[in-house]
């Protein structure tokens, strides 16, 4: 393992451009691949103890260097992997990160090289304990597994959406790519009711190696839940914009979720039913997605009821997709400008503004340039990528929006490979990136599809058998395994890959 630790694929000429060295190395050297020349010399700053890293540090400030070409890092006898400075050292990352979408396709043939596969379980789904099939076909497999999740395809959706509205450039396919999914969250609301269904899936996972085509268990969708319902119209709603010529559409079943939603204001939390096994994405509270979806269908509509909610409704933040207050945040701030309300605005804006002060503590500490602290849990990525989103989308709002952005980019550095373990945690790309993910279809060919973000370190262990073998004793921050087996590590996600691509869209990679 590397002790010099840097972004694997590089930097733009004029980009602050850092490396984490041991603290031992005080000084350093930048050498040039060709030739292993030496091209700059510097002094790293004080050292500083790494606790969650287990090991003390140095951070290396090697922005002077802008002209193109390869590079190492030297400190101490050591060297980093190579990386590139470039006009676009990130050639493909994008692409590979919105195609990931496309490649976890259900229910039509997907072609993407070695993983190509026919159309799987286009079956309809029997409703969980009652003789009634439902077709509801097509959508994103979620994860590793096949399975399809409301809450967390609202996430990943709302991600992408933000993103093409505030890209730099968008991409031409992305709202293409997105309605493949809504197409499917149509089919999972209950016409009679309009409440959503919480997920389908089958019964328990199929086997790691099983492509998708091979799972042939019958399909079943559990029961319906407030926080599938809440999200959907969220999600509706939000899309109604993006989506000029379906808006009516959109809006209707918005409204249907959302008159669900009023008339059981006291739905139970969801957990599987009896002799369901798959992931469960249940949430102890519903009241941050009905804040979500009363700001998203205000913002669209600008109708009073909607308002009216918001008014007597607490402030919620976050973007994960247990907790999902942001959204509703920006959505108000966002769109519902020309009806919003000054005092409600202003508390939204504090909100916001606490949420990135404690994040900005954290990331101004860390050597690293993140803002975990010592938060080290199942899908630590996640949070990484939610939190530079997060600064990201406050910008407008905040006074130090060029540190923010500066911020935002340093999450990304630490994605690449600058962090206490140099991995890379995206399949493909990087000199270390991870080569065997909890991932169906990887493990049946036998190789990583590109473009997947995994879980990343977590200091819960016990979680895991397989980070529990290899990882007991390890600090929190090298709490992760590449191996197949680690579904609470090495496990990828549509929600996962999602804010990453928020991050490289807005920050223009």
């Amino acid at each position: 393992m590397k002790s010099v630790h840097i972004n694997q694929m590089g930097y733009r000429p004029h980009d602050i451009k850092k490396a984490v060295i041991p603290e031992k190395s005080a000084s350093f050297c930048v050498l040039r691949v060709c030739d292993e020349e030496s091209v700059y010399e510097g002094t790293a700053g004080e050292g500083v103890e790494y606790a969650v890293g287990g090991e003390s540090v140095r951070v290396a400030d090697f922005s002077g260097i802008t002209d193109v070409g390869e590079y190492m890092i030297c400190a101490g006898g050591k060297r980093s992997h190579a990386f590139k400075i470039g006009d676009d050292p990130y050639a493909g990352l994008r692409t590979a990160l919105l195609d990931f979408f496309n490649f976890q396709k259900c229910g039509v043939d997907v072609e993407c090289g070695t993983w190509s596969h026919p159309a799987c379980h286009a079956e309809p789904a029997t409703v969980y304990g009652l003789p009634i099939k439902k077709d509801v076909s097509g959508g994103w497999h979620d994860a590793g597994d096949y399975g399809r999740y409301i809450v967390v395809a609202a996430k990943a959706v709302a991600d992408l959406l933000f993103a093409n509205e505030l890209a730099q450039k968008r991409d031409d396919n992305l709202l293409d790519t997105v309605w493949f999914e809504l197409e499917w969250m149509l089919k999972m609301q209950d016409e009679k009711s309009g409440g959503v269904y919480h997920k389908v899936s089958c019964h328990n996972f199929n086997a790691l190696n099983e492509m998708p085509h091979h799972e042939k268990n019958e399909l079943v969708l559990s029961p319906i839940s407030a926080t599938a319902t809440a999200t959907f119209a969220a999600t509706m709603a939000l899309a109604s914009r993006s989506f000029p010529q379906k808006r009516d559409e959109l809006l209707n079943v918005a409204r249907r979720a959302w008159a669900w939603c009023i008339a059981n204001p006291d739905a139970p939390n969801f957990a599987n039913p009896e002799g369901i096994t798959t992931g469960g994405y249940g949430d102890r509270d519903d009241k941050d997605e009905r804040f979500w979806a009363a700001c998203a269908l205000f913002a669209a509509t600008g109708e009073s009821a909607f308002h009216e909610f918001i008014k007597a409704s607490e402030i919620y933040t976050g973007l994960g997709w247990a907790n999902v207050g942001t959204y509703g945040i920006v959505s108000y701030l966002y769109h519902a400008r020309q009806f919003s309300d000054v005092q409600l605005a202003a508390r939204m804006k504090d909100a916001l503004h606490t949420l990135c002060k404690k994040i900005m503590h954290e990331y101004r500490i860390d050597p690293y340039g993140i803002s975990l602290g010592d938060d080290y849990k199942w899908g630590s990525n996640m949070t990484v990528a939610n939190n530079a989103m997060t600064l990201l989308l406050a910008r407008p709002f905040a006074q130090l929006s060029e540190e923010y952005t500066q911020a935002a980019w340093e999450h990304l550095h630490y994605l690449l490979g600058r962090n206490p373990l140099s991995q890379s945690y995206i399949t493909g790309f990087g000199a270390n990136p991870p080569k065997y993910p909890h991932h169906r279809p990887s493990e049946a060919v036998g190789a990583p599809m590109p473009g997947m973000v995994v879980g990343g370190p977590n200091k819960f262990i016990t979680q895991d058998p397989a980070l529990k073998e290899y990882c007991e004793g390890n600090p929190p921050a090298k709490c992760y395994i590449d191996h197949a087996h680690s579904f609470a590590g090495n496990e990828v996600t549509i929600y996962w890959n999602s804010p990453v691509y928020f991050m490289a869209a807005v920050l223009g990679v």
